[in-house]
């Protein structure tokens, strides 16, 4: 989608109204990716500024940018690289949805979880800064910083079991024999929760952005998943391009030489993150990884679901629906073998 001409007349008066320095705005151009908030770079005479705003389409309790607006703004001040936020509106009549404004980072976003045109010092040095600073947020004490009902602070694994194995039937009545395995096995396994922190629940390389220059992480980006929960089933997704299958469309190092490209192994990445916390040992990794894939394929089938309803805000929606039953799949494998060990 683009902002129309209407819609750009509508958000100019409603930022003078407000004495927004943005409020001159020479252009809009969407941003690609993401499957959910679109995201638009608007220039300005006071430099380029990001517009994150609800879809028109969105459902009554979906894509809520108010929450993001509210952790990026608890988490200034704090060693969380996240942008500046600047102005939120509830309003949807001034262009159709909700909305908020946010600093551009200049910087390198890269969805390629291989790194390509990086060497491999430069790849690691990426990846250990990605996983610092996913930890710097678990570190962050969210009743300090005013979360303390950004969420429940307990049973996160177990609830969202219970909303993805919902949610997937919705979006695929037919239902998946993979799926049903989960939804009933994982349930009953899942470990202890020992730590409450405000999680991002969509980490991986291309949320993030990265120096210009330099391999590390200045700013994380797309918040819209984040509430409070378990950080070790969070911190799980940095190692995930490891299980995810080949072909899917957020990245995997399936069939890839890892080695070659100077990549982390999926242990280095969790202990290059325990490290930044100060932890012994990364706490159930198979079965948080087990448990990610499974929430994964129902989002994909919710993106699939979406494409063919003609709801879809990227243009890559339609390739989620080849992904869906191999990453179901993918999450049994992984489970079976995590709870052998158990």
């Amino acid at each position: 989608m683009q902002l129309s001409p209407q819609q750009l007349t509508a958000l100019t008066a409603y930022l003078r109204e407000r004495q927004s320095p943005f409020a001159d705005i020479q252009s809009a151009v969407q941003l690609k990716g993401g499957q959910s908030n679109p995201t638009f770079k608007l220039e300005t005479a006071r430099g380029p500024v990001i517009l994150r705003m609800r879809p028109v389409s969105a459902g009554k309790w979906a894509h809520d940018v108010g929450r993001e607006f509210k952790v990026l703004s608890a988490l200034q001040n704090t060693n969380v690289p996240v942008p500046v936020p600047y102005l939120y509106c509830d309003d949807e009549a001034v262009i159709g949805g909700a909305f908020y404004l946010m600093q551009f980072v200049d910087g390198r976003i890269i969805d390629d979880c291989t790194l390509p045109g990086f060497t491999p010092p430069e790849r690691r040095a990426v990846y250990k800064s990605f996983a610092e600073a996913f930890a710097a947020l678990h570190a962050v004490d969210y009743q300090a910083v005013g979360l303390s009902d950004f969420g429940k602070p307990f049973d996160f694994v177990a609830r969202q079991l219970k909303l993805h194995s919902a949610k997937f039937l919705e979006y695929e009545p037919a239902g998946n024999p993979d799926m049903a395995w989960l939804a009933e096995h994982l349930p009953q396994h899942i470990p202890a929760q020992t730590r409450t922190a405000i999680i991002h629940n969509d980490i991986r390389v291309g949320n993030v952005v990265l120096h210009p220059t330099e391999p590390k992480v200045i700013a994380i980006l797309d918040w819209e998943m984040s509430t409070l929960g378990d950080p070790f089933a969070d911190a799980a997704l940095i190692a995930l391009p490891y299980y995810f299958v080949p072909g899917n469309p957020q990245g995997t190092f399936a069939g890839v030489d890892t080695t070659a490209l100077g990549l982390p192994s999926a242990d280095e990445l969790l202990r290059w993150y325990c490290a930044a916390l100060g932890l012994k040992a990364f706490a159930n990794a198979p079965f948080m990884a087990a448990f990610n894939l499974f929430r994964y394929a129902s989002v994909y089938a919710g993106i699939a679901s979406r494409f063919r309803q003609g709801l879809a805000v990227s243009a890559d929606a339609a390739n989620y629906a080849n992904v869906v039953a191999p990453t179901a799949r993918q999450a049994r494998v992984v489970a079976e073998q995590a709870l052998k060990r158990a």
